[in-house]
């Protein structure tokens, strides 16, 4: 085969700098979800970096861990969200803390000091041998603010074993090969408030609620996020167009879980965009985007007492970890930019109208209630600002 016309690869000198920061979050998410320590290194403000050796608590294996203890170096556990309380610690400030580990600490001390062994007991308090050793202390530096979001961007609890790299350890890091990225690197891929979308496929998928829709996949360039858009209809362009954002929930939108209103939200959305036309934008934001693993974990924590926002809270998340930015990319490529919304959530209508959405009308969106999911909505009213039925 002759290829003389075709392109020569892109060299690495020749890409540009924000594909290559792409490039390397992306690969840094992948080695920790599945267990490999990357090297971090941020800048402090004042022109020094640091740089720390962290992998994702709920991946490591008793053989990675061990390699962090035969560093030789103190171990320091990297928590996200505010820990404090769960762990016994309410003398810090609320937000990201850091625990130094005794010698003695062992992986299982870790995972349930991270919360993400299964356990119906919220309050996880450092054990009793552990107690004169460990210091908790608040994690504030650049760098270690960085890696906690990059466990989140790989849907991984906000949970980190960690050693500040220094000479001592430097021969022992060069020999694992670990793969360096950078708080940079991660604050140019998500700089944007609006990601870049590629319309990757579409098709006719006839619907019970009615038979002429049209479903078009999106995928996001940096990340791999792929978002559904649901066309319902011939929805009328001219107008302000009925539209409902709606993030992934498994549980609920395919087994019909009774414990949030998910489910019936997506299914009454659906049946009320059939009657004009409108569209339906599938997120992918599984429990509120902490991802279904966190999502479990955080069902087994309500089950012990605590509501869903206090749930999020002790696994090191915030009250809601979701952003709109790629719903607004997908109503532009559909020529969308007067909206009716369907929703409880005001954060949806500021979201749209930041990335130049105009919503025109709030269309109140609501399902049953029932006993399992009575606290769960009374929580979004009382505590995250959802309104309530009209």
């Amino acid at each position: 085969m002759n290829d003389r016309h075709s392109p020569s690869p892109l060299s690495p000198q020749d890409a540009p700098e924000s594909d290559l920061c792409a490039v390397r979050v992306d690969r840094a998410t992948t080695e920790l979800k599945h267990g490999r320590a990357v090297r971090l290194c941020d800048d402090d403000g004042n022109g020094s970096a640091g740089s720390l050796v962290v992998a994702a608590v709920e991946a490591l294996t008793a053989t990675r861990f061990g390699w962090f203890a035969g560093l030789g170096v103190p171990m320091q556990l990297l928590l996200g969200g505010d820990r404090r309380h769960a762990l016994g610690a309410e003398s810090l400030a609320a937000g990201p803390m850091r625990i130094e580990l005794p010698s003695g600490a062992t992986l299982d001390d870790v995972t349930r000091l991270a919360a993400v062994t299964p356990s119906d007991e919220p309050r996880t308090e450092l054990p009793q041998r552990l107690r004169s050793g460990a210091r908790p202390a608040p994690a504030d530096t650049p760098a270690m603010l960085s890696a906690l979001q990059l466990a989140k961007r790989a849907r991984l609890a906000p949970a980190l074993l960690m050693v500040v790299e220094q000479p001592a350890i430097a021969p022992a890091v060069a020999a694992a090969h670990l793969l360096d990225v950078s708080g940079a690197d991660l604050r140019q891929t998500q700089g944007a408030l609006i990601p870049t979308l590629r319309r990757i496929s579409d098709a006719h998928v006839p619907l019970a609620a009615r038979e002429d829709c049209e479903l078009a996949l999106f995928r996001e360039e940096n990340g791999g996020a792929e978002h559904l858009a649901i066309i319902v209809g011939q929805p009328d362009l001219s107008q302000p167009v009925p539209v409902r954002l709606h993030s992934s929930c498994l549980t609920g939108d395919l087994l019909g879980s009774l414990r949030c209103d998910c489910g019936d939200q997506l299914r009454r959305a659906v049946e009320r965009l059939a009657v004009d036309g409108g569209v339906l934008l599938y997120l992918e934001q599984e429990g509120r985007s902490i991802g279904l693993a966190n999502k479990l974990r955080a069902y087994r924590l309500q089950d012990a007492g605590l509501d869903t926002l206090d749930a999020d809270h002790h696994l090191g998340f915030a009250a809601d970890e979701r952003d709109y930015g790629a719903a607004v990319a997908m109503l532009r490529e559909l020529g969308i930019s007067r909206i009716r919304l369907l929703t409880n959530n005001p954060r949806k209508i500021d979201a749209l109208a930041a990335g130049g959405i105009e919503v025109v009308e709030r269309l109140s969106l609501h399902a049953p209630v029932n006993p399992h999911n009575a606290r769960y909505i009374e929580t979004k009213q009382q505590r995250a600002g959802h309104l309530k039925e009209d």
